[in-house]
């Protein structure tokens, strides 16, 4: 009695599993036939004279990667490209990205870039390379709670834009180096990422930039 009910019971978890996958390959198929591929590119691909001024003229740039990557390795243009998976109407806001394994910045392959645009793309992703490659957690846990000091309006919007949780701390602290405020240049300087004659500079040339908004500019910090 016990051998046929056992097999019988086998027999039905093995449709189950069986069911199972082939619901998630009609899922997979779905997303594949009504979403659209974003493609990201190296963001020197057709840019490297423009990210390389930027990353040599711009004040804060010239500061960070001075110290940060001062061979420009994350701007370089021997990197492959990869896809993402996207809704048609998303593919246009995604325009950058930074990938921890290949430690390179990345660009939308389908979208025109302005100078400023480029700018605010480099200073956005280069930030997410200092978060994950440089800072130590003990500057993360520090930059988190100047920010609950001295709440900015990226908070906002990172909120508004990214569903998982935990992309908050990283693209909070995105955000506010490409758009930073006063207090954060202070606070750069306060945690150790830069000295301070280099807050005084950032200070003394206004850098303070105004906010793009995440709908506008969002990034993808791919971990893999």
């Amino acid at each position: 009695m016990c051998k046929p009910l056992c097999l019988r019971i086998g027999y039905i978890a093995e449709m189950l599993r069986s069911i199972f996958h082939i619901n998630c390959t009609i899922l997979s198929l779905s997303l594949l036939l009504s979403g659209c591929a974003a493609v990201y590119v190296p963001v020197s691909w057709d840019y490297s004279n423009e990210v390389q001024k930027l990353s040599r003229s711009d004040v804060l740039l010239v500061i960070l990667y001075d110290r940060y990557d001062p061979d420009r390795q994350t701007l370089r243009g021997t990197g492959t490209s990869f896809q993402e998976v996207l809704m048609p109407v998303e593919v246009k806001h995604h325009l950058g990205a930074y990938r921890k394994d290949t430690k390179l910045i990345y660009r939308n392959l389908y979208n025109e870039y302005t100078i400023a645009g480029l700018r605010e793309l480099i200073a956005h992703e280069f930030a997410h390379h200092i978060w994950f490659s440089s800072m130590t957690p003990g500057q993360r846990e520090q930059w988190e709670d100047h920010l609950a000091r001295n709440p900015s309006p990226v908070q906002v919007m990172v909120r508004r834009a990214y569903g998982r949780p935990t992309d908050y701390a990283a693209e909070d602290f995105a955000y506010s180096v490409q758009s930073a405020r006063p207090v954060d240049i202070k606070e750069l300087a306060v945690i150790g990422l830069i000295t301070i004659k280099e807050r005084d500079t950032l200070l003394a040339m206004e850098i303070p930039r105004q906010i793009s908004h995440p709908s506008r500019l969002n990034s993808a910090a791919h971990p893999d």
